[in-house]
Parts: structure tokens; sequence; C-alpha cells
């Protein structure tokens, strides 16, 4: 068959745990949101800062690429991450948090999760490149990421309305460790090693493709989408304190938003990935940037379920689109380290345009905070004609 789907078991395994632990990991988040707004009283932009420092592990993934690259044995590293990330949650469970143990093991549970990341994205690239799936395995990941996200949407709203606060976050992440067991379970007992020809690791070589006209535009672009300011926050603030809306709807709402972007990663697993990449990318910033607008209008809570249902699917098709375009600037050899630059420029840019978004917010309101956002968004367009795509990834 033409358009048949090639793809090792082994590495579909490996994504599908490894993207259901990225989800599952969130479970705390809606906990620690509704203790630093609600409990400690910080503003948007000390959230938002507090979400950048500990998101530094994913800005400086490069460093996790090098380290794949150069030891070249994912289980041993995946292992050594998933054991680590156990210890961590079982310090908090143990112990609690305040604001400076927040940061410190926010910080250390990244770094785990980012330098698995890493290593399963490594396997990733190649397998993509090889089998010419133009996003399709990504589309798997990102599924398996979903549905830990709906879990997540779910148990945490759940968990945040009806245990006190002082153990909420403590439940959470002793469910956030199932994942990381059955990871471990699946890596000790099954996952072997795919056989590859080992070279020696030149770093020199690596620095000369930097300069990869292809690499260089494409992570400018990245860079300027994801630092359009954010208004997640301040949205969820607009909903919680101006509107008085239930813990447990947003919880629902946050589910529906994650089945709808499911349904979307798997339109573009089956159809869109057929389109070519650039009227993707078009389609992508513009999409974005219109629909921000919409949020402009908020009378009620309905308006957001409305907005839900117009919008995610197509958003999970326009998220599939940027992960596909991350892989078609990678230079072909050491992919874990020039995916894992490409996601950690993505990583930082996006944390960055969350902080800028809080600032906005607090200085000067919701709404100008939405039509900044969208008016950076839509200026992107004008960046996607110098992007270096040829015919092969089109």
């Amino acid at each position: 068959m033409k358009n048949k789907i090639k793809i090792p078991l082994s590495i579909a395994l490996l994504s599908i745990l490894a993207y259901s632990n990225q989800g599952i990991s969130s479970l705390p988040e809606q906990c620690l949101y509704y203790l630093t707004r609600e409990s400690w009283h910080l503003n948007a932009s000390t959230i938002g800062l507090i979400s950048w420092i500990v998101g530094i592990a994913w800005y400086i993934k490069i460093l996790w690429g090098y380290i794949a690259d150069k030891v070249q044995d994912t289980k041993k590293c995946l292992i050594i991450s998933y054991l680590s990330m156990l210890g961590l949650y079982a310090f908090i469970i143990a112990f609690g948090l305040n604001l400076v143990t927040l940061i410190i093991t926010g910080f250390l549970i990244n770094i785990c999760i980012g330098f698995a990341d890493t290593n399963v994205d490594k396997q990733m690239v190649i397998n993509e490149k090889k089998y010419k799936l133009k996003g399709r395995l990504q589309a798997i990941q990102w599924t398996a990421l979903g549905v830990g996200g709906l879990i997540v949407a779910l148990g945490g709203a759940y968990i945040a309305k009806y245990f006190p606060e002082h153990i909420n976050y403590k439940i959470a992440y002793g469910l956030a460790g199932v994942i990381p067991i059955c990871m471990l379970i699946y890596l000790f007992k099954f996952y072997k090693n795919a056989k590859t020809k080992i070279k020696k690791y030149n770093f020199k070589t690596n620095l000369k493709k930097l300069k990869s006209p292809k690499l260089i535009i494409g992570l400018l672009f990245i860079a300027c989408l994801n630092f359009c300011p954010s208004f997640g926050t301040a949205l969820m603030i607009r909903c919680r304190e101006i509107m008085g809306i239930d813990k447990l709807f947003l919880g629902y709402l946050g589910a529906m938003g994650t089945v709808l972007g499911i349904i979307g990663y798997l339109i573009y697993y089956k159809w869109a990935y057929k389109f070519p990449m650039k009227k993707l990318l078009y389609f992508m910033v513009a999409f974005a940037g219109i629909t921000n607008l919409f949020y402009l209008y908020l009378p009620n809570q309905w308006f957001l379920v409305g907005y839900n249902l117009a919008f995610g699917a197509f958003g999970g098709i326009t998220f599939m689109t940027l992960l596909a375009f991350f892989v078609t600037i990678i230079p072909i050899g050491s992919e874990g380290l020039f995916y894992a630059l490409v996601t950690s420029v993505s990583n930082f840019t996006a944390r960055g345009g969350n902080y800028f978004g809080g600032l906005i917010y607090d200085k000067i309101g919701y709404n100008a905070n939405v039509i900044i956002s969208s008016g950076l968004t839509l200026c992107c367009l004008f960046m996607i004609p110098f992007l270096k795509i040829g015919v092969k990834n089109d």
C-alpha cells in the first residue's frame, strides 16, 4: 500500500508510556494553582515567573540532547529519569510544599521529565525520518498525552474541590506516580535498545550544522510565535474571580478541550498530514490569532463551552502542525541534540510568553492581554514565506 505506516511496536509503546506520563504529571497543577493564587495570594505575574523558573529544565534540553547522543543508551537514561521522578514525588508527599520547595521540586521534576522526553523524542525523530511519517508518530505521542491530560482535567478538578488544600496536591502527586512505575516495569522487563552503529560523537560537526539557514529561520519563527503573550493565566483568573465559575466546571471544560484536541490529533494522523506544510502553517497562525479574539466576549460560562466545541479539534490540528514542522528543520544525525535545541527554544519562549502575558494582565488588564496576544500572533504570518521547507518535507 502506498501510505502503509511502519511504526515499530517498541517505539510506539515507549512513546505512549512516556507521553502518558507527561500528561499525568500535570495532575497536581490545578491544586497548585489554587494553592498559590487562592491560599498564598500570588499575583498573575508571580505565578507566571514561577512557571518560567521551574520550566528552565525545558529550555536547556539541548544539554539533555547532547547527553542522549553521547551516551546512546536510551534504556539506561530513562530508568534513571523515572526512578528520580518517583523519589521527588515521595519527598513532596512526605514533607509538603512551601514556596521554596515548590520551585526546587518543580525544577527537578521537570529535569526528570525533560531528560526522559529528549531520549524518547530522539527515537521519534529517527523513526519519523526513516519511515517518512510526516508527524504521525507525534500524533500517537500527543494522543497519549491528551488521554493523560483528560484524566488530569477531571481528576485534578475533583481532587482540588473535594480534598483539603494541605493534602490535595499530595494525593495528586501520589497518583501521578502510577505511570512512572508502569514505565519502569516496561523498561526492565520488555524494552531493548534498538541496534545502531555507534559513531564517535563529533561536537565540531554539530556546531557547523547550527549554521543551517533552514534551522536558524525555523527557530526564529518558533521563538516569535511562542513569545506572543499568553492569556491563559488571565483567563483562569477571570473565570474564577470575576465570573465565579466552579472548580469542577472548569475541570469538565478542560476535559472537553482535551477530548477535542485528541480528535484533532487523530484527524492530523489520518488526513491533515497530507497537506503541504506551508499551507498548514498559514492556517495554524491565522487560526490562533483570530480565534483568540473571541475570548474578549465572555458574558457567561457557556460561551467557554461554545468556543471549545467550535475551536478545539482545529486547535489539535494546528498544534500537530507545529510539531511536524519541528522535525522538518532537524539536520540528519544527532537528532537528540537538535530536536532538543528546537524544543528548548520553543519551551523557553512559550514560558516567557506566559510571564509576558501575566505582566500585561497585571498592568493593563484582560482585554489588552487578549488583543496584544492576537495581534502579535498574526504578525508571524509574514515570516512563513521565508521558511526553508524542502519539497521532500512537503
